[in-house]
């Protein structure tokens, strides 16, 4: 089904924009021989006014062949059938030769907003107002917020969603603030203080760890069980479970003893003891008090050496095919390390790791270095301190742009997975709106990435897809649900109709310069240079499409 979902998204995509330039052509009085979806050999079709409408054998891709629209012509190819010959494409104005090139793009550009206004007003999955992440020692835990209560007003205003949760807060000013949490159906107002000095936040996320458990000292009920960081855990006293909230709901019930099912199907028992942590902290949650905590701050992996696919290992400040030691390893890190200082800076998340190595560099571009970094980590029950210097390298970030950025060469354990979902329904005007600030977002996006590809600031290889790549992705948001798969259709839409614009022959943007051009001479260019550019775009354009099917080919054995 998901090949399908994937199939269908390009045959929608290839019939909006072929659509454009046939409704424009047939409104312009252009004779339209073909509307194909497809290339290739006919598989089935029929003709209707004179139009052979018909699904070719190749679904990726598609055209519309218009009477008397040979680049190289005149018009008069076709006179011999045509019926009335000024219905040939080359014969109309020129502003109407723009107009019906113009429309593929158009009809692109403009799917999104058609297609974000209803799925908005069909109603919009947002993450719900149910906490997934309470930082131990923040703002929340400290006035007695759990992962798991619901945050159903701030400062007495409803918020049915975290984007509303998250819109009150980043208005907040210092001082006295009200949050209204329901917990197993009881709802309370809690009194919180916030100083905007401090730099810290509430500490909470509607995202939550999942079920991988953490053991970071193995005097624990959990560690005497035999639980090690690293284990999934499947099941609490029979009932299954999926990520951290629900593991802390089933021990907040438990009693002396805890039937706990691990991956594999092995079974342990913590029996509960007088054990208290080492490291004292708010025991915000019932897992902590039985030694577990979440994967997120643990180290999952270290490299030996600082080795990324498409990045440039500074050594000298020079880009280098020798992959220098990863610091961590030097430094002696180790798999289930958990991060619990940087530079004396209390380490709540992994965002927080990330933020203290970043801080450790100096300078910008291929002269940026880095300062050394105390850490402070948790290994066995024991607090160890060590000291390293990230090394910079040149990385690209999700969207394939190049910067440049200080790493230690380690990965974290576990993943954060997304919490329930709800609903949210915009009338008319409001989805429009939203719509259209998504559509434009995402065009100004697309744009500044081509220009970031012209000149050589994003990495090609991660920017470019083709047709394996398009289904693999379609394949993937198919799977998350339609409004997943809609936004990647919307998306692709938009880049289709940009980069159809393109001032290169064989593409709509190509032409569109052509009959610019003709429209300000009032001639056509000469038949020699046009061949001339159309050779030369074919070339670019084969090259193009050779390269984006090595990245597709390459991406498969990642």
């Amino acid at each position: 089904m998901n090949l399908f979902a994937a199939v269908g998204l390009i045959a929608i995509l290839v019939f909006i924009h072929e659509f454009g330039h046939f409704i424009v052509a047939k409104a312009c009085g252009v004779h339209v021989k073909v509307f194909s979806i497809g290339f290739g050999r006919r598989v089935v079709g029929f003709e209707h006014g004179g139009t052979d409408y018909r699904l070719s054998v190749l679904p990726f891709g598609g055209y519309v062949q218009m009477a008397g629209s040979d680049p190289f012509g005149t018009g008069e190819e076709d006179d011999d059938w045509l019926d009335d010959p000024s219905r040939a494409f080359l014969r109309r104005p020129v502003w109407q030769r723009l107009l019906v090139v113009a429309a593929g793009p158009a009809f692109n550009l403009a799917l999104p907003l058609v297609l974000f206004t209803a799925l908005l007003m069909a109603g919009e999955p947002q993450p719900s107002n149910e906490m997934g992440i309470v930082e131990q020692d923040g703002i929340a835990a400290v006035a007695g917020v759990q992962a798991g209560d619901r945050l159903v007003a701030v400062d007495g205003e409803q918020t049915p969603t975290w984007n509303a949760v998250a819109k009150r807060l980043v208005s907040w000013e210092s001082g006295p603030h009200t949050l209204t949490i329901s917990r197993d159906g009881v709802t309370r107002v809690i009194d919180v203080a916030y100083d905007e000095a401090d730099g810290l936040g509430l500490g909470i996320d509607y995202k939550r760890p999942d079920a991988v458990a953490g053991v970071d000292d193995p005097t624990s009920p959990a560690g005497a069980a035999g639980i090690k960081t690293g284990d999934t855990i499947t099941a609490i006293d029979g009932q299954p479970v999926e990520d951290w909230v629900g593991i802390n709901r089933l021990l907040a019930e438990a009693g002396s003893t805890v039937a706990v099912v691990l991956s594999g199907g092995r079974t342990v028992t913590m029996e509960a003891s007088d054990w208290q942590p080492v490291l004292r902290r708010i025991q915000t949650d019932s897992a902590s008090r039985w030694g577990l905590v979440p994967t997120t701050l643990f180290v999952g992996s270290v490299g030996e050496t600082v080795a990324k696919d498409s990045t440039d290992i500074l050594a000298g400040c020079r880009p280098s095919a020798t992959k220098p030691p990863a610091p961590a390893f030097e430094a002696g890190l180790r798999k289930g390390d958990r991060f619990l200082r940087l530079n004396d800076k209390a380490v709540r998340n992994w965002s927080d790791v990330l933020a203290g190595v970043a801080a450790t560099m100096d300078g910008e571009g291929d002269k940026a270095t880095a300062r050394p970094l105390r850490v402070e980590l948790v290994r066995a029950g024991r607090v160890i301190d060590l000291e390293l210097t990230p090394t910079v390298i040149r990385d690209t970030d999700s969207f394939g742009r190049y910067y440049f950025r200080p790493v230690l060469g380690v990965m974290r354990m576990g993943a954060l997975a997304a919490g329930p979902k709800t609903r949210v329904y915009y009338g008319f005007s409001a989805a429009t709106q939203r719509a259209w600030d998504e559509t434009t977002r995402l065009s100004g996006y697309v744009v500044e990435q081509v220009g970031k590809l012209v000149t050589g600031a994003a990495a090609v290889q991660k920017s470019l897809g083709g047709p394996v790549e398009m289904v693999r992705q379609a394949s993937s948001a198919a799977e998350q649900g339609i409004f997943v798969w809609a936004r990647l259709m919307g998306m692709l839409s938009i880049s289709l109709g940009i980069i159809n614009l393109l001032p290169v022959p064989v593409l709509d943007g190509g032409q569109l310069l052509f009959y610019a051009v003709e429209g300000l001479r009032g001639r056509p260019l000469s038949l020699a240079i046009r061949e001339k550019a159309q050779q030369i775009g074919v070339l670019l354009l084969v090259m193009l499409m050779m390269s984006v099917l090595f990245f597709d080919i390459r991406r498969l054995f990642e």
